[in-house]
């Protein structure tokens, strides 16, 4: 990546080098070119003061002016008449050589020499500066061609300069195009290897690692992504492991909640068959109807274990639907007012009106109530009274079945809704049941969103309270 940067910046720096020196090129061209013109025009004026006119004027130039012409510049330069026509020639060596040995001479050289300036001819390489007697008559010119030597002896001196330039530039340009491309590959290159070591960490099962997404730009995007993407991955694993709980607690709690209620059911199911083969059928009609007594609590608690094991799941199953909370209410208490009649207790009903319907599993929330029911019928003694009371309260309903048994003891409250707890009050050592129920009922609630609490009322007794939002969580 590095060496992609700076090949790049290399190359920018090059072309921007590259249209500098073409700029610096010309303008040192036209420099040279300017100081040449004007030593042309210092010798066409010394030609001019030095030329005898009276004994030939240019065609009869003395040697030694021919000399001194001769070691002016490192180009041949040519005297030629007014008509443009060459007239000799002074070659840097210091030769002189005749008409016929000037060559390329430029067509138009007369009508640059009627111009009466200095004229200068790049494309063809060529510059001439008229040259006037001692009366100002046009009396003919001198002639550098070609110019290159002239020229570069001339920007000789700028082009080391260029060239000392450019070195010490491109060295400037270099270490400066290092540094930025180790910046901009340390910035880019630091937040990728953290990226890629998260991803590696998750994969060595660390989804508790974080990026910082605090940047604003794509890198912190991406930071962002792959920390959601992480989070996912932990609570699918969490989801995973949850189930795996499930489903390993479930085949524990089976394993051990059936292993004393069948081998007691098996007990009781070969006695009966020896006392059947012994003759005895009347005890042993008594040992199979308690076998069948246990083959349905067995069937209860089976039934329990697989409702609580899909209450217990992250996600339980409901079939939501709108409940009217009313009519569970009154359905579950129609359960029990035959019974509770027959004990002499009394059952009270208030549900105030206008509550509206609560989205929830129906068949859970009235089983849900039953058991609260239940459990308050197992513990009223003869001649108490079981309270049912519904209202709305902020965004949900509130339920409450309070009865008039002896309350739950300090120690109960704890873990009264924990697996099998029966306590060790008068309260909850009485009665059946799988000791489930209000672990299922708590968890019933727990799934819609609500909660299941227990209290001691101040006069007696205890009371359970329910408290349902309208809409469970999962649907808001």
């Amino acid at each position: 990546m590095a060496g992609v940067l700076l090949l790049a910046q290399l190359i920018a720096v090059g072309v921007a080098a590259a249209l500098m020196v073409r700029s610096a090129a010309d303008g040192a061209y036209e420099l040279a070119a300017e100081k040449v013109r004007l030593r042309l025009d210092a010798v066409a004026e010394e030609l001019e003061l030095r030329t005898d006119w009276d004994a030939g004027g240019l065609s009869n130039l003395a040697v030694p002016l021919l000399a001194d012409l001769s070691a002016r510049f490192p180009d041949p330069l040519t005297i030629v008449d007014a008509l443009g026509q060459p007239l000799l020639v002074a070659r840097p060596n210091g030769e002189v050589d005749g008409p016929e040995a000037a060559e390329g001479l430029p067509s138009d050289l007369a009508a640059s020499l009627v111009l009466g300036v200095i004229v200068t001819s790049r494309d063809n390489g060529w510059m001439v500066a008229p040259v006037y007697d001692d009366v100002g008559f046009l009396s003919g010119g001198v002639v550098i061609q070609p110019l290159d030597a002239s020229l570069n002896l001339e920007l000789a001196p700028a082009r080391t300069a260029l060239v000392r330039a450019l070195a010490t530039s491109g060295l400037v340009v270099l270490v400066l195009a290092l540094l930025l491309a180790s910046v901009f590959t340390l910035g880019l290159v630091r937040p990728l290897r953290a990226m890629t070591r998260l991803v590696g960490a998750i994969g060595q099962g660390d989804y508790a690692r974080r990026l910082d997404a605090t940047r604003q730009d794509e890198l912190g995007h991406l930071a962002g992504s792959i920390n959601e993407m992480a989070a996912q991955v932990r609570e699918s694993i969490d989801q995973l492991q949850a189930t795996d709980r499930i489903r390993r607690e479930l085949v524990a709690n089976v394993g051990h909640d059936l292993r004393t209620p069948l081998a007691s059911f098996l007990g009781r199911v070969e006695e009966a068959d020896r006392m059947l083969r012994e003759g005895r059928v009347q005890e042993a009609e008594e040992y199979l109807e308690n076998a069948r007594k246990q083959a349905h609590y067995l069937k209860a608690l089976v039934d329990d274990l697989f409702e609580l094991s899909v209450l217990d799941s992250p996600r339980p199953r409901l079939r939501i639907e709108p409940i009217p909370i009313a009519e569970i209410v009154q359905d579950a208490c129609d359960q029990f007012r035959a019974d509770l009649k027959l004990r002499g207790v009394g059952l009270a009903v208030d549900v105030a009106p206008g509550i509206p319907l609560v989205e929830g599993d129906g068949v859970r929330l009235l089983r849900l109530l039953g058991n609260l029911l239940s459990n308050a019928a197992r513990h009223t003694p003869d001649g108490g009274v079981i309270s049912v009371e519904a209202q709305r309260v902020d965004e949900g309903v509130r339920v409450r079945v309070t009865d008039t048994g002896p309350g739950l003891a300090e120690e109960t409250m704890a873990n009264l809704f924990e697996r099998y707890y029966r306590g060790t009050d008068a309260r909850t050592r009485q009665g059946g049941g799988t000791g489930l129920g209000l672990a299922i009922s708590k968890a019933v609630a727990a799934a819609h969103g609500g909660d299941l609490a227990a209290a001691n009322r101040p006069i007696g007794g205890a009371v359970f309270t329910l408290t349902l939002p309208f809409r469970p969580p999962a649907l808001k």
